[in-house]
């Protein structure tokens, strides 16, 4: 394992304004490793779950400014959670520009790397000097393909298996979902997943996943949410939020424990139900919606009729009009042949 570069290590209060790290976890900063590395606009990005409202500086590479990446704390984060798993194989599915990646190497793991941005000359190139730059390109392994078929190739090319996965991959359903069902066959006995983006209810679904395979969650009140998933032997990273916002949890994720917070949370089968009513509010709401729009559509036919109606009316009052007037002719026209025919006479 790679000895950490002591030029990486920092505190909390020398780190950028915007930033914030928990109380308690060694603090890295790589920003000299990513020269690209700029706030990004979340004010304007089109990410339905992007949390807008967090005042957090959130990350981009300035080359691609759709892409975001994990907020300070989080990276930081990160890099903890790695550091307790130090010496032990890990699998990052998803590394963009290897932001987290270098995180989570320089926590002391072993680990591989799965994206298919990686067979793009751009990002492997970036990912590559970063790696360097951070003293950690040898215990990294990248390869280019796209999850979950290569996580089965991965593993069978090396053999043993992964105790730390961290997903941040797809998040459009079914995605997340299939990366852990395929992960989970290549999970040591002590296992952990890490999730970022669980503000997406698609991405939160495959922590359910794994809650109903026995694993026990932890949730982070980050930027965009992280999760902790584990099961066997494994302590959790804790975590303090921000004291400083107001913090509230998307309903999807109500229930769940959070580190930091004073509430732990309620069972799964409480939290199982809970979605399973939001389900089904969610059906009947879209129902509503449906029959509302039958009914718009049934009104707007009605106005059509009716002006048709109406129109046929004018047409109708017209043609007796005219047919009155005919009729005052012929009426005046068969008196004035009477006076002629007797005047004949």
């Amino acid at each position: 394992m790679p000895e950490l570069d002591e030029r990486f290590l920092t505190t909390a209060d020398a780190l950028p304004e915007g930033d914030y790290v928990s109380p308690g976890l060694a603090v890295v900063r790589l920003d000299a490793c990513f020269p690209n590395l700029v706030t990004g606009d979340k004010l304007n990005h089109p990410w339905r779950y992007l949390r807008r409202e967090i005042p957090h500086t959130w990350y981009i590479d300035k080359r691609e400014p759709l892409m975001g990446f994990l907020d300070r704390d989080e990276a930081i984060l990160l890099y903890n959670i790695a550091r307790s798993f130090k010496g032990k194989r890990a699998l990052e599915i998803g590394c963009w520009f290897g932001w987290s990646t270098c995180h989570l190497a320089l926590g002391g793991v072993e680990l591989d790397v799965i994206d298919p941005a990686l067979a793009n000359p751009l990002h492997l190139e970036s990912i590559t000097h970063a790696l360097q730059c951070c003293g950690v390109q040898n215990a990294v392994r990248l390869y280019a393909g796209k999850s979950p078929d290569e996580v089965a190739k991965v593993a069978t090319q090396h053999g043993g298996l992964w105790s730390l996965f961290f997903v941040d991959g797809d998040h459009e359903q079914p995605a997340p979902e299939r990366d852990v069902e395929e992960c989970l066959k290549f999970a040591a006995p002590d296992a952990a997943f890490i999730f970022h983006d669980v503000a997406s209810p698609d991405v939160a679904a495959a922590l359910r996943l794994l809650e109903a395979r026995g694993f026990n969650i932890l949730l982070y009140q980050t930027m965009q949410i992280m999760a902790f998933a584990w099961r066997g032997n494994i302590t959790p990273v804790q975590h303090i939020p921000d004291p400083l916002v107001p913090w509230q949890l998307p309903h999807h994720l109500v229930g769940f424990p959070v580190s930091g917070a004073e509430f732990p949370g309620y069972p799964a089968s409480l939290r199982m139900k809970a979605i399973s009513q939001d389900l089904e509010l969610q059906a009947k709401a879209v129902t509503i919606e449906r029959l509302n729009t039958d009914l718009r559509d049934k009104a707007h036919l009605i106005e059509q009729h009716t002006a048709a109606l109406d129109q046929q009316e004018q047409q109708i009052r017209q043609l007796r009009e005219e047919l009155s007037q005919r009729a005052w002719l012929l009426r005046k026209g068969y008196r004035t042949i009477r006076r002629l025919f007797s005047a004949e006479r």
